[in-house]
C-alpha cells in the first residue's frame, strides 16, 4: 500500500513561484500526494490564483487569515497531516521545486530506514543547478559555525546517503513518528534556523537526519524574505536571523562551549552591523539604516528572550 505523503507548501504573496513549486509537483512520480498550500494572509491576489489550483483529492488550500511565519503556517499544515494519519509531511517551499522521483526517493529511502525521523534531498540553485544550495548540515559548536556546503560545486560529492546533523526545512521529509513525540516546529523563531532546531530536538528523541544525495530540488533562495535584493540582505531576513542564531546557540550549544559560541555569534554580529553602514555610506543603499537597525534590534531582542512575531512592530 502506498504510503500517504502530505505537502506542505506556505504562500506569503508570492503566487507567481507558488504556481512553479506546484507545477513540479504535478509532475511527481509518487502517486500518493495530498498538497496543502497554507495562505499566510497574502494580499497580492493569492487565493483567488491557487485555490482553483488544488482540487481535491489532490489538493487543497488552506487560508491562516494572517502571517504567522513559516513556523506557525507550516504547523498549521503539520497538524492537519498528524490529525489525518498522513505516513509522511513533505515541507517545501513555494519557491523550491522537485525532481520528478524526489519523493518517491525520499520515501524509498526513509522505510529502508527506521531509525530516520528527517530525511531530506540534495538541493541546489535553481538559477545555477550544478551549484549546491543545501546538501545536509552539520554544527561546530566551538567554531560557532553551521555548515550546509552552501555553493560548493555538484560535483559528484553529494550523491551519497548519509546520516547528517540536520536538514533545511525547504524541502524535508518528516515521519508522523517524529510529529507526534517530537512535536511541530518552534514558533518562537518564526522564521531561520527553526528547521535546525527540530533536527536536534529530534535527535534528542532518538531519530535521525538522513541526507539523500540521489533524491534531487531546487530552490531560488529567500523569494519571499529577501525579493529582489540579489547579495544584500533585507531588514526583515536580518532582524530575524540575527535574533534566532543566538536563541538556537542558548538552547542547543553544550554547556561548556555555550558562552564562547554566543561571544563569537555576537562579534560576527556586530561586524556584519559595521559592514551594512559602511556600505550604506559608501554605496549610499538607502535601506542600509534599516537593515542595521534590524540586525541590532534582533540581537537586542534574544538578550531579552522576546521572541515570535516582533519584527513589525519595528520603526
Amino acid at each position: 500500500m502506498t504510503s500517504l505523503v502530505y505537502v506542505i507548501v506556505l504562500n506569503w504573496n508570492g503566487w507567481r513561484d507558488t504556481v512553479r513549486c506546484l507545477s513540479s509537483l504535478r509532475a511527481s512520480d509518487y502517486p500518493g500526494l495530498h498538497v496543502v498550500v497554507v495562505d499566510n494572509g497574502s494580499t497580492d491576489g493569492s487565493p483567488e490564483r491557487l485555490a482553483p489550483l488544488l482540487e481535491p483529492p489532490w489538493g487543497e488550500f488552506v487560508q491562516a487569515g494572517r502571517n504567522l511565519g513559516f513556523t506557525g503556517g507550516a504547523n498549521l499544515g503539520l497538524r492537519l497531516a498528524r490529525e489525518r494519519g498522513a505516513d509522511y509531511a513533505f515541507l517545501l517551499n513555494n519557491d523550491a521545486m522537485v525532481a520528478p522521483d524526489c519523493i518517491t526517493t525520499l520515501v524509498e529511502a526513509a522505510e529502508r530506514r527506521p531509525e530516520a525521523g528527517f530525511i531530506g534531498p540534495k538541493i541546489v540553485w535553481a538559477q545555477e543547478p550544478d551549484r549546491i544550495w543545501s546538501a545536509g548540515m552539520s554544527v561546530t559548536w566551538h567554531r560557532a559555525t553551521i555548515e550546509a556546503h552552501h555553493n560548493a560545486p555538484d560535483d559528484g560529492r553529494f550523491d551519497d546517503c548519509r546520516i547528517v546533523q540536520g536538514l533545511s526545512g525547504c524541502a524535508l521529509l518528516v515521519k508522523r513518528v517524529v510529529l507526534e513525540r517530537v512535536g511541530l516546529l518552534d514558533e518562537r523563531y518564526f522564521a531561520y534556523y527553526e528547521d535546525l532546531d527540530w533536527c536536534l530536538r529530534a535527535r534528542q528523541a532518538s531519530f535521525l537526519c538522513l541526507y539523500v544525495g540521489r533524491a534531487r530540488a531546487s530552490h531560488v533562495g529567500s523569494a519571499t524574505s529577501n525579493p529582489e535584493r540579489g547579495r544584500s540582505q533585507s531588514a526583515f531576513l536580518n532582524y530575524y536571523a540575527a535574533r534566532n542564531i543566538l536563541l538556537f546557540t542558548d538552547t542547543h550549544a553544550p554547556h561548556a562551549v555555550r558562552p564562547l559560541a554566543l561571544v563569537r555569534h555576537m562579534g560576527r554580529l556586530l561586524s556584519a552591523l559595521a559592514c551594512v553602514l559602511a556600505g550604506g555610506v559608501v554605496l549610499r543603499r538607502a535601506y542600509a539604516g534599516r537593515s542595521a537597525w534590524a540586525l541590532a534590534a534582533g540581537a537586542i531582542d534574544a538578550v531579552r528572550r522576546c521572541y515570535g512575531d516582533r519584527y513589525e512592530v519595528r520603526p
